[in-house]
């Protein structure tokens, strides 16, 4: 008898579940980069209204992660637990998408708020449905402690393919042909984004449908509200889990901070045109997917934790960094940063983007993998295998943080002079773009610093992993 892995995973089957985060990457592109802009500078809605219309999808979102993930942990059907959800999601996901994008000719400020707001409750639930599956997908697929690494680098790597590339074709192909606020471009974005995510969402529920007979499938279990209570206690204070679920909390608030911001520093402190920086999506995208695929080498050997804190303090430093030597130039009598319009702006700011974006992934494909490791420590305390409800707990309360970042994303905007009606490009590239660079740089700065911190104290080394595997039966020994 010869010993293999059969932990891991087929490779065409990694595959396909790793492309169907390019779904997940255009969505993350659009709500982190575009639609805040769009529907502030290019609509006219004010930025407020726009941050309570996409914090209360959001917080809608977050109620639906659990629900949905505890029903795909339990449900038990002829396709699987995970595969109905998928499949259902698909074609809601796609259109929600494209209509966002579309300009509504002739409605009022209310009737654009009222259907923003049901576009992104209708995107955000179906993204529940394909995504909290996909992702409880990942540690069934491998049990293997280096492999998943591998799962979280495709996954992160066709995320910023999504995003990214669709970024660069649509700005420099059709978008925004000298500004960007120009609505045509916009429509166009979701025409191909639409496309690009019904692709993914496809291609991820067909490639992996052929692992649904060697998926686990659960015992019966009881529905009884005090024993599903009692169960959800006991899978949610695992130790490792809730420390990553304290760091994640405290991040979902920068992320809801971050909201838009790249788009303003594009239009008033940098002061490019589009098509100037349309390439950047494209080298940005192209250093993430390096070090995705690099990322289980870099980690062969190393405690992930360990690997993931150092490339997360490196990325606190670095990402804020631009802004606050531009900030600093009117203050001081030296030159601390290139001047606009300059070739040595556009090199510093293609390279800043392409390491801050590399670090940011590379420690997230880390946090990701140690996530996966936690089932199996569940499973070994309770006899449970609750991926998704491990995964969709954690979501809720970040996205409803991450919601309170996103209000907080509007007030600054709005704080900052953008909603001004008497607002000229003057005044907003100089005192509001200032003000607003200064508040949101100190987000960015401390609430990485704190979500780093709590990561240290994670807790689960490569010997535990394998002998937990091993003791639950994972190992087997073939001819």
């Amino acid at each position: 008898m010869q010993k293999r892995n059969t932990n891991r995973a087929n490779p065409l089957i990694t595959l396909a579940w790793g492309f169907g985060a390019i779904s997940v990457g255009i969505k993350n592109n659009l709500l982190g980069v575009w639609i805040l802009f769009y529907y502030n500078q290019v609509l006219g809605l004010d930025a407020y209204l726009v941050s309570i219309a996409l914090a209360s999808a959001l917080v809608i979102d977050a109620i639906s992660d659990p629900v949905v993930g505890i029903w795909s942990d339990r449900v038990r059907t002829r396709w699987g637990r995970r595969h109905p959800f998928m499949y259902a999601a698909i074609v809601p996901f796609a259109l929600s998408y494209f209509f966002i994008l579309q300009e509504p000719i002739g409605a009022t400020d209310e009737e654009v708020f009222a259907r923003l707001l049901v576009l992104m409750v209708v995107m955000r639930i179906s993204m529940t449905f394909y995504e909290v599956p996909r992702n409880a997908l990942g540690p069934e697929l491998s049990k293997d402690y280096d492999q998943r690494n591998t799962l979280a680098g495709l996954s992160s790597a066709f995320g910023w393919f999504g995003g990214a590339v669709l970024s660069h074709y649509v700005m420099s192909a059709y978008l925004l042909e000298g500004s960007f606020s120009d609505a045509e471009g916009y429509k166009l974005l979701g025409f191909w984004g639409g496309c690009w995510l019904f692709i993914g969402t496809v291609v991820a529920s067909l490639g992996t449908h052929r692992t649904i007979p060697s998926l686990y499938q659960p015992s019966t279990k009881s529905s009884k509200f005090k024993v599903v209570l009692g169960e959800l206690r006991e899978t949610l204070s695992n130790r490792n889990w809730l420390i990553l679920f304290a760091a994640g909390c405290v991040y979902a608030i920068q992320v809801g901070a971050d909201t838009g911001t790249t788009t303003y520093y594009n239009e008033y402190l940098w002061q490019w045109r589009p098509e100037e920086i349309a390439i950047f999506a494209v080298y940005q995208a192209v250093a993430v997917i390096i070090v995705s695929l690099l990322a289980p080498y870099l980690s062969r050997g190393r405690n992930k934790k360990n690997v993931a804190v150092a490339v997360f303090l490196l990325a606190t430093l670095i990402g804020p960094l631009p802004y606050f030597l531009r900030l600093l130039d009117p203050l001081t009598d030296l030159s601390t940063f290139f001047l606009n319009g300059t070739d040595h702006l556009w090199w510093a700011l293609l390279i800043h983007s392409c390491v801050a974006s590399s670090l940011g992934a590379l420690g997230f494909i880390y946090v990701a993998s140690m996530g996966m490791e936690i089932v199996e420590e569940v499973q070994a305390e309770t006899g449970r295998r609750e991926e998704a409800l491990l995964g969709t707990a954690s979501s809720m309360m970040h996205k409803l943080i991450g919601a309170g970042g996103v209000l907080l994303a509007g007030l600054i905007v709005s704080f900052s002079g953008f909603d001004d009606p008497n607002l000229t490009y003057e005044t907003a590239s100089t005192s509001a773009i200032t003000s607003f660079s200064w508040i949101h740089i100190a987000f960015s700065f401390f609430l990485p610093l704190i979500s780093t911190a709590l990561v240290a104290f994670f807790k689960i080394e490569r010997e535990d992993h394998v002998a937990r595997t091993k003791k639950l039966g994972y190992a087997r020994e073939k001819a």
